[in-house]
């Protein structure tokens, strides 16, 4: 169900409408995102409206509340008074406490209902107060809610979220996106929300709850917020029609088969639901079946398996020192074949896959064997495919991009092992079935300067030598290329006019692994000018973060407590930063797969985003002097950006007059 399946009135005047009944609770049964500023802390009308928060929880919804303490004045005058004499976190505790008490004082089914939905998860919020003295409570009555197909409603007025509310005479005005001006307002609602959760209003104070509040909370729920967590049923997954296609061919095609799906179009869901499919008819027939899921990174294999818990798999981890994995991994296999039946399942990266203690495991299976591969293209190299099991009798590929840059044979190989592509959903397929978002793209020219391009020819003599130099020069090329210093000079420009346009926030800078000659990284500078010198919330996301830290980073960025993520490669492949808006693409490749993925990753959909912007960095030769192989990588990838983009028109005479420049025949 979606907004558009419901009736959605233009205002409600409490008296003449129950504003639960005729909004309330039937937006929230469509919503899957539910932001609200909601004044005072109350879990009453959480009770009224529980028809709709069920339908919202079970449906994956998310919510986030900013709430307020009902302070009488005395209260208030004390706690202002201790600002001037206290720190921050005696108040915290004091406001806490006051929160506390309130919910203690509820009904028993009011607050278990809250609890339960904060315990699960479903429900986030933070607690306002006012900054300034005085009983200035936080008095804000404004929403904004977004269904599964992204369509908004927005509403305002002086409805408060409480048991009482309804009772009195209050007004709401409804807001949904079907004009320009209506989009207006509910950005600005959206808008006056995330400065909020963020800290950043100038008039009131935001605080995350402490862990010691939330203890305490979960302490009132009870065993129904399992509902909330239940997995996945199969039978019940709307998956959409490509993907039911894409399953119906892999299993006429014998089990085997790629998946090419552009980035964001549903890879993983349509890979469990057919894993699923299989382990459900060897269920019922009794039979025993080891499903292998392989996956590049450790960060992508714990994706996978919050996700794969959904549908019921409870897979082995095995990852980092086989200490971890190897005795539970091959007590479940033997437990297996004693009992001849039952489905085991274990994820590995592309590492462990290709370890000694792994391969021996694989070698001692007797039972039928389902090889599922995200990013299949990276296991085309030779020690990657002799690790592939000859005895899997089902195999599955996933990849936006199956053919391997400057490998022919590892990409036949790859087919050959796993089968034809069974579907092709391209990033344009996905565009325009609204699955991504549409994009911008704005290439700017950026000249080498003249120790630059003296490095550029250096190294293109020695890829020219080719031989096992050739891995090294590509890497420094990629490197030179990517830290041309000249980026830094647009990317500050550009960066400028948009925090004027006030449009920085949901940010994302890919950066390269450049140094320069005075042992300064490109990625410590962009920190350096996005956080000091422009003034905006920025965090680097590399490989010597860890998984909780990165986690804890996107999920920020997602919440606008960030503005910014300064990433290297570690973002190319697997990890989901779909509320990203606009992306600065510095770091130069001309790897179709990853220029490709990237684009991919930044068109993901996200509440409220409808469009994005991609910012490349064309590098050219210095003024006179003509390049044709390097303007030709460069112009292809340029070209391929803008092949889909909204405003491909503009950059068109662009980048066809550099081609014709510099003698490119496209």
């Amino acid at each position: 169900m979606t907004f558009n399946d419901i009736s959605i009135p233009l205002n409600i005047t409490t008296g003449y409408q129950n504003p639960n009944d005729v909004f309330f609770t039937p937006v929230l049964s469509a919503a899957r995102k539910f932001d609200v500023g909601v004044g005072y802390f109350s879990s009453n009308w959480v009770e009224d409206v529980k028809e709709g928060v069920h339908e919202f929880a079970l449906n994956g919804g998310r919510s986030r509340w900013i709430i307020s303490p009902n302070l009488n004045a005395e209260d208030a005058e004390a706690i202002n008074n201790g600002f001037k004499i206290r720190s921050f976190e005696h108040i915290k505790t004091e406001i806490e406490g006051k929160l506390l008490d309130q919910l203690a004082m509820m009904d028993t089914d009011s607050r278990s209902l809250l609890s339960n939905l904060i315990a699960a998860g479903v429900l986030d919020f933070k607690v306002s107060y006012s900054k300034s003295a005085g009983n200035n409570l936080f008095h804000a009555k404004m929403g904004v809610a977004i269904d599964g197909e992204n369509n908004a409603i927005a509403f305002n007025g002086s409805f408060n979220l409480t048991g009482n509310a309804k009772s009195n005479w209050e007004y709401i005005d409804v807001y949904t996106d079907e004009t320009a001006r209506e989009q207006q307002r509910i950005l600005s609602i959206q808008g006056r929300f995330d400065t909020l959760w963020a800290d950043e209003d100038p008039y009131y104070q935001v605080f995350t709850p402490s862990e010691k509040l939330l203890r305490r909370i979960s302490n009132f729920s009870d065993d129904r917020k399992k509902d909330y967590l239940k997995p996945y049923n199969p039978e019940h997954i709307s998956l959409r029609p490509y993907q039911k296609e894409a399953i119906q061919a892999w299993g006429e095609n014998k089990g085997h088969g790629m998946y090419v799906m552009a980035t964001g179009s549903g890879k993983t869901i349509t890979a469990l639901a057919t894993v699923k499919k299989l382990t459900a008819r060897f269920e019922e027939t009794k039979q025993p079946l080891f499903i292998v899921f392989v996956l590049p990174l450790k960060h992508l294999l714990d994706q996978w398996h919050e996700e794969a818990e959904k549908f019921g798999f409870d897979a082995i981890k095995c990852y980092e020192t086989s200490i971890n994995w190897r005795k539970p991994l091959s007590e479940s296999l033997s437990h297996q074949l004693i009992r001849k039946a039952g489905v085991v399942s274990a994820m590995v990266t592309n590492a462990t896959l290709a370890s000694d203690n792994f391969q021996k495991i694989l070698k001692s299976v007797k039972v039928p064997m389902m090889i599922v591969a995200d990013e299949a293209h990276n296991l085309g190299s030779p020690i990657y495919l002799k690790s592939l099991p000859d005895n899997a009798q089902y195999r599955l590929g996933l990849t936006a991009t199956p053919m391997r840059h400057n490998d022919e044979e590892g990409t036949e190989a790859l087919f050959d092992y796993f089968g034809d592509a069974v579907i092709e959903f391209t990033l344009d397929n996905a565009i325009s079935a609204g699955f991504l978002v549409k994009y911008h793209y704005y290439p700017f020219l950026c000249e080498f300067n003249y120790d630059e391009y003296q490095d550029y020819k250096a190294i293109s003599k020695k890829l020219l030598r080719g031989g096992e130099s050739r891995l090294e020069a590509d890497s420094e090329m990629e490197e030179l290329l990517g830290g041309a210093s000249n980026k830094l000079i647009i990317l500050r420009k550009e960066l400028e006019k948009l925090k004027a346009q006030n449009r920085l926030q949901h940010t994302l800078v890919y950066c390269g692994s450049h140094t320069d000659d005075e042992g300064s990284r490109q990625i410590e500078k962009i920190l350096s000018m996005l956080g000091h010198e422009i003034g905006i919330k920025t965090r680097k996301f590399t490989a010597s973060e860890s998984l909780d830290d990165r986690k804890k980073i996107l999920d920020e960025f997602a919440r606008c407590e960030l503005d910014a993520i300064v990433a290297i490669k570690c973002l190319d492949e697997g990890v989901d930063v779909p509320a990203t808006k606009q992306a600065f693409v510095l770091s130069s490749t001309s790897n179709p797969r990853e220029f490709i993925q990237r684009r991919g990753r930044v068109l993901r959909r996200s509440p409220g985003k409808n469009e994005a912007f991609i910012y490349d960095f064309i590098v050219t030769p210095p003024e006179g002097d003509v390049n044709p192989e390097l303007v030709a990588k460069e112009v292809r990838r340029g070209l391929e950006y803008n092949s889909l983009a909204i405003n491909k028109k503009e950059n068109e005479n662009l980048l066809m007059s550099l081609a014709d420049l510099h003698g490119v025949e496209l």
